[in-house]
């Protein structure tokens, strides 16, 4: 899975450690969770088909997935045309997604992603690719350009880095989802699409391409069951959501016992550039 796993720094102390409350869905379990989008093959193959062009015009001799969960991605790489000389590696510091691995040959690097060092995964003059597929708003909206920038100084100029990111094309929207998130009493935040690439621009990488993928249904039960919420928090969560964005907006709406949210992504390839 993408979006599991990731060592986030600076947790507020209202707000809740997302790797130990969302292990209940890691491993096996959560080829099943969300309605199977994060093991869908279908669903993940405009992100598969992005990295694969990248490869082809700029080949890498390693390809590293930040937060990966279970290596379904890699997975996906391997069994679509990557080529076996490739080393692929899995980074990801939940031991219980590592635990389960969709195929063979992927490495396993138990490392949180602030941690995650170019030495930890190439040597001399082994070229990377970057991966990353639903991570970066573990990392908070205080974190992200402290991390985008760390990933830049792990990179040398010209070399990828390519990630399936939620973000919304206005900020009525991506005010919506933070505060839904907000109210679950998790710092995961949303950024618009402009922001993100600004934020991705200040920490030198330049954005090549972006281009839609799926988006993901969010249901109250499937949120209660990964963020440990009981009836009176989804009942609260629905007063307050109801008071600030009303019954239905573009991304949210009232279901009869509980509430639903749509999460849009996008498939950024970026490539660094010089400070």
């Amino acid at each position: 899975m993408k979006g599991l796993g990731v060592g986030v720094r600076g947790q507020g102390h209202d707000m809740e450690d997302p790797i130990e409350i969302e292990k209940i869905v890691h491993g096996q379990r959560w080829g099943a969770f969300h309605d199977g989008y994060f093991s869908d093959q279908a669903i993940v193959r405009p992100l598969v088909d992005a990295a694969l062009r990248v490869l082809a015009e700029s080949p890498a001799d390693v390809v590293v997935d930040l937060g990966g969960g279970t290596g379904f991605l890699l997975s996906q790489l391997a069994s679509n045309g990557l080529g076996a000389a490739t080393t692929l590696i899995n980074v990801d510091c939940s031991d219980v997604q590592l635990a389960f691995k969709d195929t063979v040959g992927i490495i396993r690097a138990h490392l949180s992603i602030e941690e995650f060092c170019r030495t930890d995964v190439a040597v001399g003059d082994q070229s990377l690719l970057l991966l990353m597929r639903s991570v970066l708003h573990y990392f908070g909206e205080d974190g992200l350009l402290h991390l985008l920038r760390h990933l830049r100084d792990q990179a040398r100029e010209g070399e990828f880095f390519v990630h399936q990111s939620a973000s919304f094309e206005n900020e009525e929207d991506a005010a919506c989802l933070n505060a839904l998130y907000r109210h679950m009493r998790t710092r995961k935040w949303y950024p618009t699409v402009n922001n993100l690439k600004n934020c991705l621009l200040k920490s030198d990488w330049r954005v090549t391409d972006i281009i839609e993928a799926q988006s993901l249904l969010l249901t109250s039960e499937d949120l209660s069951l990964r963020y440990a919420l009981d009836t009176n928090d989804i009942a609260r969560i629905r007063d307050a959501m109801v008071s600030e964005f009303g019954q239905e907006s573009r991304v949210f709406r009232l279901t009869p016992s509980g509430f639903q949210a749509d999460l849009y992504y996008r498939i950024f390839t970026c490539v660094a550039t010089l400070p």
